[in-house]
């Protein structure tokens, strides 16, 4: 089969021909129909997160496509059934994974992330039946960016509905496919007018037509300024979808006593945090990280049915891997893009 394997970090991912994977038992094989490219993508490239245990590895973990095979004793998916692949894989035994969140395992072997190849190939081999999640109405190459992209904007919101109101704004910093997400979950499941802060004249644009109330350039002088206008008093809630210290400090001043900073995913960025000065009273600060798999079920019944409905997808094959790579890189990715082995 095709595959895009990173050799080494830094490097462009080359497109090789390897042998395609072979279900033992208990385990499945996708053709996969779509695997999003992801922002922590570009981290483990570069070697920002320098995670991968050896090279040349096939990276991907947002991934949808078709039953291809099945090993032995596999009875709840069949070969031609259209899946997701929760991609949080853990070790199963521990206390996180028995209580549900293999995606905070100590020993976690996410897809495409670990010693598991990922998703920018032909064919996946998935370990265990239980991370497929059959699709009803969605197209798999639709749906693959909803395993990630959807799914930890979907937590990090979901965890914080306890401190949003209908009477104080949140903030979403970083206006990318998540954040673009965040803005559609925000009107979904809460009650909040939404504040979005990006550097990008056009993502802003792209939330505004989302259900953004309030969209505010980064790049302008008075940021927070705006900010404290359309809050008196602070926003109920902060979600850093960037990761950098300007962001997490324009987070942290921005949010009201009893309020929650929400740091999400793999963005680096240092949060400095001093009492009553760039911390106010009972703000409670927190790394999001991906989700679960009943959260990821969750997040598909929503889009299922149309309440969820999509960003701007856009569909490369695996030969172009490296030009999306670039564009990303460089801002130039409006909503998603999904590569289509």
């Amino acid at each position: 089969m095709r595959a895009a394997r990173l050799h080494e970090y830094g490097a462009s991912l080359q497109i090789d021909e390897v042998p395609a994977p072979r279900p033992g038992p208990g385990q499945a094989v996708i053709r996969v129909t779509g695997a999003g490219f992801c922002h922590s993508d570009l981290h483990v490239i570069s070697g920002a997160i320098p995670i991968l245990p050896a090279m040349p590895h096939i990276l991907g973990h947002e991934n949808a496509g078709v039953v291809a095979a099945c090993g032995a004793g596999v009875n709840t998916v069949k070969e031609g059934d259209a899946v997701a692949v929760y991609g949080g894989w853990g070790c199963g035994v521990c206390d996180y994974c028995v209580g549900g969140e293999e995606n905070v395992c100590l020993q976690g072997q996410w897809v495409g992330l670990s010693t598991h190849q990922g998703g920018y190939a032909e064919f996946l081999l998935v370990p265990h039946e239980r991370y497929l999640i059959k699709l009803n109405r969605l197209d798999p190459k639709t749906a693959a960016p909803l395993t990630d992209a959807a799914l930890t904007p979907y937590r990090a919101i979901a965890r914080a509905l306890p401190v949003i109101h209908p009477d104080y704004p949140v903030l979403v910093i970083g206006a990318g496919g998540l954040g673009q997400f965040a803005v559609k979950l925000l009107r979904l499941l809460t009650p909040a007018p939404i504040i979005v802060a990006d550097v990008s004249a056009e993502k802003l644009d792209a939330v505004r037509a989302l259900g953004a109330h309030h969209v505010i350039n980064n790049k302008d002088e008075g940021a927070l300024e705006r900010i404290q206008q359309l809050a008196p008093g602070g926003v109920a809630a902060a979600f850093d979808f960037v990761g950098a210290d300007a962001t997490l400090a324009l987070a942290a001043a921005a949010t009201r006593r009893l309020g929650r900073v929400v740091h999400v995913g793999l963005g680096g960025g240092t949060a400095r945090l001093a009492a009553l000065q760039t911390w106010q009273p009972e703000v409670t600060f927190t790394l999001s990280f991906w989700g679960n798999i009943r959260e990821l079920r969750e997040v598909l019944a929503l889009a299922d049915d149309g309440r969820l409905t999509s960003i701007a997808l856009d569909f490369e094959p695996l030969d172009r891997i490296n030009e999306v790579r670039h564009r990303l890189e460089s801002g130039q990715i409006r909503g998603r893009a999904v590569i289509t082995p």
